[in-house]
């Protein structure tokens, strides 16, 4: 009986060739093979893309460096000297670009033999080097595979490359900077060759996707020279050459590319009265649509393999509607984040200690470091967050849910940790916890004269009662606040030139915060967050309005005294209307102005501190206008 083929899949895979040699999906064998110093220094090289893919990791992790606690401002001067005298932050980008390209390694000067374990407490300056090595610069033949013991993983002795051959070098000497190792995890066969201990390189790791990048841009760029291209049929063609007639035949096409040379025209035998016997010239016009898009795919893949958004990666606008890329950046910051804790903390951690004592010449407790974000808010977004989270400790305050002591910790702690104020941490630091966090004034009872209720017929302890009355529980009373306009004047000049018949004084001229006719513990409203004067912008929304009452009013934005009104009536006070809107009156009798035609004033307004006073039912009887 002859060989016998089956089919189980039916005719129309054999016409499709699906699952045959002829399916291009059968050539998808992954094989695993490390790429050596020689090819990864080719790619890294020769690709600028894959450069950038390596490089931007590195300097992003180092850009904005990090910041210390626990150390005073001598200590961490010293620090900051200390690592600028090392380069330390130039030579973790360096080592972090090897660790991309397939591993590095820091190793660092201490005292002793370089073959002999490391003192485990060093005194000033006790740090003499720190020099940057690749992997290939570092060899091991032992890796410590007891699980039970210290170093587990990791090599018993380094073998470093010098001009006299190798040394040993302990281990506690160097700090390695490995690639991925995860690959290496599910081949415990080889785990302890160098090439599972380093890890796979990010350029291994992206070598297919940049190589077809690159490749279709260079096979874009081989035929841009075809985008039109010249044909030209000579009749007879064979039979000329047969005959040997090759001279005949180059001499005609040079004659006719010298025509076109000379008069920007073809000239060509068009052969007889029929046609017959000349040349043919067409031209050939090549279609790049759709060359764009695909490019642009290839770049894409790119990106998303190399896990680094194609707006940091590419240089390219945020794509789709209402982009910002602030969504793609902040991805991206967090994945630099969590680099930065999970692969650099841990070496940097081995460095510090030896670091900061060389610095200071001890190891403070309480010292450690955190990371600078990668982007910096503005001033607005930071008096924003300031201004939010200060009403949110107000209300929380009012609540009276949480002790005095208890939320005055609590909001120093938030204060420090967000850096509002300079030197805070410090001077707090200098006070005992009773004057820190308790209700006692700084300075304690010393010094000062204590004032007793029962003090005699002095008259002293009967105003001490009242004193603190006034200073605990302040009457509550209507409350009326405004910001008298400073510019009034410019304004007025507008106004002049307007027609208006009369305006308001300059010396009346405000801005209404807020309007309560309930009775409201002043004590209690807060106070203007920016302080002093407050300036509004030139442009903007403007408008002007008449009133039901006949005032006609400039209409202005301005968010600090929409937050400043919306917080007085979140502590207790009034508001007669359904939303605020701040303005200033210009006048209560425009006379024959047309007031919708009027152009509004679109300067700079500028007003003074905030005015507390009760509210004066009588306040329209006063105003004269001029």
């Amino acid at each position: 009986m002859g060989n016998v083929l089956s089919f189980f899949d039916g005719l129309k895979n054999a016409i499709t060739g699906t699952g045959t040699n002829r399916d291009a999906r059968t050539a998808n064998h992954y094989v695993s093979r490390a790429l050596g110093q020689a090819e990864i220094a080719a790619a890294y090289s020769a690709s600028g893309l894959m450069r950038k893919i390596v490089r931007i990791p590195a300097l992003d992790v180092v850009r904005e460096w990090r910041d210390w606690t626990g150390l005073n401002a001598e200590q961490a001067a010293a620090v900051f000297e200390q690592e600028k005298r090392h380069a330390i932050r130039q030579k973790v980008q360096q080592v972090e670009t090897l660790r991309g390209m397939g591993g590095g390694a820091l190793i660092l000067g201490l005292p002793g033999l370089p073959e002999t374990p490391a003192p485990d407490i060093t005194g000033k300056n006790g740090l003499a080097y720190v020099n940057v090595v690749s992997r290939w610069s570092l060899t091991f033949e032992d890796m410590q595979d007891d699980a039970r013991l210290p170093g587990f993983g990791e090599p018993a002795m380094w073998r470093v490359k010098t001009k006299d051959g190798q040394d040993n070098l302990h281990p506690s000497r160097v700090i390695p900077f490995r690639a991925d190792t995860t690959a290496s995890l599910a081949m415990p066969s080889t785990w302890t060759t160098a090439d599972a201990f380093w890890g796979e390189s990010t350029v291994q790791q992206v070598l297919d996707a940049v190589q077809d990048n690159d490749s279709a841009r260079a096979s874009f760029a081989a035929i841009l020279h075809k985008a039109r291209s010249l044909r030209l049929g000579v009749r007879g063609l064979y039979e000329m050459l047969a005959a040997g007639q090759d001279s005949v035949i180059s001499d005609r096409l040079q004659m006719i590319t010298l025509a076109e040379s000379i008069h920007n025209a073809i000239v060509f035998d068009a052969g007889d009265d029929e046609g017959k016997g000349g040349e043919t010239i067409t031209d050939a016009q090549y279609s790049f649509t759709g060359a764009k898009d695909m490019l642009n795919n290839y770049a894409e893949f790119v990106a998303a393999i190399s896990d680094i958004p194609a707006t940091r990666l590419l240089g390219r606008a945020p794509e789709g509607l209402n982009s910002s890329g602030e969504s793609q950046q902040a991805d991206w910051n967090k994945k630099i984040r969590a680099h930065q804790t999970l692969d650099l903390g841990p070496c940097l951690d081995r460095l510090d200690r030896y670091l900061i004592p060389s610095a200071i010449g001890s190891m403070p407790s309480s010292v450690a470091y955190d990371f600078a974000p990668l982007d910096t808010p503005d001033q607005e977004k930071v008096a924003t967050r300031f201004k939010t989270q200060m009403e949110a400790a107000s209300t929380l305050r009012d609540l009276s849910a949480i002790p005095d002591q208890a939320f005055a910790r609590g909001l120093q702690s938030l204060m420090i940790e967000e850096g509002y104020l300079p030197e805070l941490e410090a001077a707090l630091s200098k006070l005992s916890d009773d004057e820190r966090y308790g209700i006692q004034p700084s300075g304690g009872a010393e010094g000062r004269e204590v004032i007793e209720p029962s003090a005699g017929a002095s008259g002293v302890g009967l105003e001490a009662e009242p004193l603190r009355r006034a200073a605990n529980d302040a009457k509550p009373r209507t409350l009326y606040v405004s910001r008298k306009l400073l510019n009034a004047a410019e304004v007025l000049r507008w106004a002049n030139g307007q027609g208006f018949k009369t305006t308001l004084p300059a010396a009346d001229m405000h801005v209404t915060v807020l309007y309560s006719k309930a009775h409201v513990d002043w004590m209690k409203m807060g106070e203007d967050f920016g302080g002093g004067e407050l300036t509004v912008s030139a442009g903007g929304a403007r408008l002007i309005e008449q009133f039901d009452g006949g005032a006609v009013v400039l209409l202005f934005n301005s968010s600090t005294l929409s937050w400043r009104h919306e917080e007085m009536v979140r502590n207790g006070a009034s508001h007669d209307f359904p939303e605020y809107q701040s303005h200033v009156t210009i006048t209560y009798d425009p006379g024959e102005v047309d007031v919708a035609q009027i152009e509004p004033y679109r300067g700079e307004l500028r007003f003074g501190p905030e005015i507390f006073e009760e509210l004066d039912e009588d306040w329209k009887a006063n105003l004269k206008e001029k």
